[in-house]
């Protein structure tokens, strides 16, 4: 919270969703503890009045808070972190989790220890506490009225943290170096005497007793002048003493001599000349020396530094050795134990352990045959020295073990390609490839000349095509620097070429791939088969019931597999319960699929997934909308377990979270020639699709199950096909495209007798021509749908026909039957808990009452219609809604809240690419006379 908002887990950012979900995380955290009432949330979320839907509306943003704090309470062992009371809710969080509770807890122990007569822990306490500010408490919500209490609490307590901390400090002895920061300071903090004081204190030891007087005046001049005040009598005797000379405003005492460091044993390899990068962690590894990131050890500090093969972690091992060496002056060792090296067998630690006594010159006949006793006498060797050593390529926490020095005073630095969660004492790093501009550096440093500068956007491309992998940087980078004649643009093209990327990534005795096959390599049978089927996975990454049904293994069986390729740095876990591969490990996984895995295994296992997709979603979509028209998918392929989705809220986070992967899903059964599984999934996808306005992808999924329904010849697939392609294609504006898809439905119907999908192109055509102001057709497109939808005995449809008629006779001028139907609508559709047609009909009647000049009635009726949106989580339908509410509020005088309600629709049809809708409802709005109004939406 002291700085940017963020949620971290396992040092990794989690992704918390929209500003009204972060809002609301936020205040819940705030308040931590505590009870949070409803009304203090909608306070916090809307500008504009709570409705009789808000806590409704409340509760579905506190789902998605629960969903967005799913990780953080997996790991930490509870069901939910949101509790629900009587008065609110409240969230249970250990405050040492929060930044902010952090925070007042090393100023509590600085200040203690300030008053215990302990001035050297005290500044190292209090300046831990102000090192986690990353900026302004909570300066994402600085609107925010209901943070505002809270935020000032904590800005108050930063400058009193501050002042301690100088006090410790000039009670160690400092003086001109605090002179800087304390007219910094008073500056902006004119009203607080004990900045004036401190900084006279510092300029007097400073030698600079007249300025140390001429602070006193300033300070003086403030206080009469600003604040009516006189300076208080402890600022005064510090004005006394200085004139005085009192010897008491001095140092009490020196510190102490820095310790000789004394040379010896050094084995490091040379330092590396172009290390780039890793800020981060160089100075998590640094802090070791002066007990910044650990408390003063009482036992050997381990860090255990773990990453996929190419990542980096012998380069920044060593690199930090160089920079910790002269902090461990008695030795500096370095052993290689070829955990993972081309052909030689990993050291044994006996083996490990001999090196290493020889290299503190103990003689060969004093080390004992017997591995317990090598290990104790290391221990004994190591008992007081001040030693670095590195352990680099480690196998597994089994082969370290043994290596560990038992002294307070030795640093051991670990890399390893696997996690070594078996050392229970080591502090973890895991390293993730580079970020861009260090990636762009280290490129440009190794090719030496001036090519990169002149193509920076080439260079960006070689970067991204290496996945930022350090590794696979230097080999691009060696090759570029070895080819005066290439352009970078040259590279990135030879880099771009399908399956060429590994095959380049190579350069003398050093290659990704051979990098990675050796991983590979040290894998079981079960984890090398999942790391290759993992590598026919289309989509962008995977869960544990997807890679089941890939491998045909039970869940429990996939969720080890999948998580000791994560520990082995194979497969990534970007949050919990979903797994991706590194681009390049990606490309390796699907060569040793080609290569390894026989044809019928691997048709079969894509086979599975397609079919895990397809009666998932099939069984999401169904709970969407469950009287939209069934189909039959049949039975799942033998090994292929759906997951459970037990009600819609379920099915729509499924849907949310595996969009991309259905998608590709639905691309690999094109590209196999899978026409039924094709058009099987555009159905699948269409309900989401329409609730969350992602009508691109509606189109171009049903394009695609229109072409393979033509090939198979299924007339009613493609009367299906033809109607949603006409649907979706009118909100984009594109009407011609759109009456030619519903007139060819139409026609497909009548020819193949289907009176449901003739009901259904009639009301979609009636839709058509509301979006074209053509209402009369409008008019009589609803009126067949409703006689077509009564002679099928359709309740539902019927109903929702009535309220289409409704909002076509109201534009019509016909406002009493427009109401009439609208009503009878309403009243149907609630009699079959019908929410999707209930919402509709609301909508329909706000419009006759905005057309009728009763703009609250209109108001009243959106604001139910857009709790239903809101419950149903119809992202697409709530826009339109919300443009109805700005037009009730200007009519209603209400410019405020219209600006809100119109931003907040044009916001969601950008966000789905409905540009069109967009500019109608900002047209409006710059029409509506409200100048600011206007001027914001531009």
């Amino acid at each position: 919270m002291l700085g940017a908002f963020e949620v971290r887990l396992h040092g990794r950012p989690l992704d918390l969703g929209g500003p009204r979900i972060r809002t609301l995380l936020a205040l819940l955290i705030a308040n931590a503890g505590r009870v949070t009432g409803v009304d203090t949330m909608a306070d916090a979320l809307w500008d504009v009045d709570a409705t009789p839907g808000t806590p409704r509306t409340v509760r579905t943003y506190l789902s998605r808070v629960r969903r967005s704090l799913a990780p953080v309470a997996e790991a930490l062992g509870v069901a939910d972190l949101i509790e629900t009371r009587a008065a609110g809710y409240a969230l249970r969080l250990d405050p040492a989790l929060v930044d902010a509770r952090e925070f007042e807890g090393l100023v509590a122990a600085g200040r203690t220890a300030l008053a215990a007569g302990d001035p050297v822990t005290a500044a190292k306490r209090l300046s831990r506490a102000l090192a986690l500010w990353r900026g302004d408490a909570y300066e994402d919500f600085a609107g925010s009225v209901a943070l505002l209490a809270e935020t000032r609490r904590l800005h108050a307590l930063r400058l009193g943290a501050v002042e301690d901390r100088v006090d410790a400090d000039l009670a160690t002895g400092a003086g001109e170096a605090l002179i800087g920061e304390l007219t910094t300071l008073s500056e902006r903090h004119p009203g607080h005497e004990r900045l004036w004081g401190q900084l006279m204190t510092a300029l007097y030891r400073a030698g600079r007793q007249a300025d140390a007087l001429d602070a006193f005046t300033r300070a003086r001049a403030v206080l009469v002048d600003q604040f009516g005040l006189d300076p208080s009598p402890r600022l005064s005797e510090i004005h006394r003493r200085i004139l005085d000379n009192d010897p008491r405003l001095l140092p009490t005492a020196t510190a102490p001599a820095r310790p000789v460091v004394v040379a010896g044993r050094n084995d490091l390899p040379g330092d590396i000349a172009d290390f780039t990068g890793r800020e981060t962690e160089l100075s998590r590894l640094l802090s070791v020396r002066d007990g910044v990131a650990h408390t003063a050890p009482k036992a050997v500090v381990i860090e255990a530094i773990d990453g996929m093969a190419g990542i980096g972690k012998t380069t920044l091992a060593i690199h930090a050795a160089h920079r910790l060496a002269e902090q461990y002056g008695d030795a500096q060792l370095f052993i290689d134990l070829h955990g993972h090296t081309s052909g030689q067998e990993p050291v044994t630690p006996a083996a490990a352990l001999d090196t290493l006594l020889r290299a503190l010159g103990v003689a060969a006949d004093r080390i004992p045959l017997d591995p317990d006793a090598r290990a104790a006498l290391w221990r004994a060797e190591l008992a007081g020295r001040s030693m670095l050593v590195v352990l680099d390529n480690a196998a597994d926490a089994a082969q370290v073990r043994p290596l560990l020095p038992g002294s307070a005073r030795a640093l051991l630095l670990i890399t390893s390609r696997r996690r070594l969660v078996g050392l229970e004492a080591a502090h973890t790093l895991s390293l993730d490839v580079l970020p861009e501009a260090a990636a762009v550096e280290l490129f440009a440093g190794i090719v030496a000349d001036d090519r990169p500068a002149a193509e920076a956007g080439a260079v960006r491309d070689v970067v991204e095509l290496c996945g930022h992998l350090p590794l696979a940087i230097r080999i691009a980078a060696a090759r570029l620097r070895t080819r005066p004649a290439w352009t970078v643009a040259h590279l990135a093209d030879r880099l771009r070429q399908a399956g060429r990327a590994l095959a380049e990534l190579s350069a003398g005795d050093r290659s990704v791939a051979a990098a990675f096959a050796l991983s590979y390599g040290h894998l079981d049978a079960a984890q090398q088969r999942m790391f290759r089927l993992l590598g026919l996975n289309p989509g962008p990454d995977i869960d544990v019931p997807a890679a089941a049904a890939l491998a045909a293994v039970p869940p429990f069986e996939a969720e080890r597999l999948l998580e000791s390729l994560v520990d082995d740095h194979l497969l990534q876990q970007p949050v919990t319960g979903r797994f991706r591969f590194h681009d390049l490990v990606r490309q390796h996984a699907r060569t040793t699929a080609l290569t390894d895995e026989p044809e019928p295994g691997r048709r079969a296992a894509l086979r599975r997934l397609v079919g895990f997709h397809l009666h998932t979603g099939h069984r999401g979509s169904r709970l969407l909308d469950q009287q939209h028209p069934p189909i039959d998918v049949g039975e799942p392929p033998a090994g292929c377990v759906p997951a459970p989705l037990p009600d819609d809220a379920a099915a729509m986070t499924w849907f949310d979270v595996n969009h991309e992967c259905v998608l590709a899903a639905r691309q690999a059964a094109e590209d196999a020639g899978w026409d039924t599984c094709v058009w099987q999934l555009a159905w699948t996808l269409d309900n989401f699709h329409y609730r969350r306005g992602h009508l691109q992808a509606n189109i171009t999924s049903w394009l695609a199950g229109l072409a393979a329904a033509e090939r198979l010849e299924d007339l009613a697939v493609q009367a299906r096909a033809h109607r949603r392609l006409g649907l979706v294609y009118g909100p984009f504006g594109q009407a011609a495209e759109a009456l030619h898809h519903l007139n060819r439905s139409l026609t497909l119907a009548k020819e193949i007798r289907d009176t449901l999908g003739q009901a259904g192109v009639h009301f979609v055509l009636a839709l058509h021509w509301t979006h074209e102001k053509d209402d009369e057709r409008a008019l009589g497109h609803a009126t067949s749908a409703l006689e077509l939808y009564r002679a099928l005995a359709d309740r539902k449809w019927e109903a929702r026909a009535f309220s289409l008629i409704g909002a076509c006779l109201s534009r019509l001028g016909r406002h009493d039957e427009a109401r009439g139907h609208a009503e009878s609508g309403l009243a149907l559709c609630r009699a079959r808990e019908d929410v999707y047609g209930e919402a509709d009909a609301l909508d329909s009647l706000a419009s006759i009452a905005a057309e009728t000049g009763r703009p609250a009635e209109a108001l009243g009726q959106s604001h139910q219609a857009l709790s239903l949106w809101r419950h149903l989580d119809n992202t697409y339908r709530q826009a339109g809604t919300l443009a109805a509410m700005g037009d009730a509020h200007h009519a209603l005088g209400h410019p405020a809240q219209a600006r809100e309600a119109w931003q907040q629709s044009i916001d969601l049809y950008r966000a789905r690419g409905l540009h069109p809708a967009a500019d109608e409802v900002e047209k409006r709005a710059a029409n509506s006379g409200c100048a600011r109004a206007a001027q914001r939406l531009e």
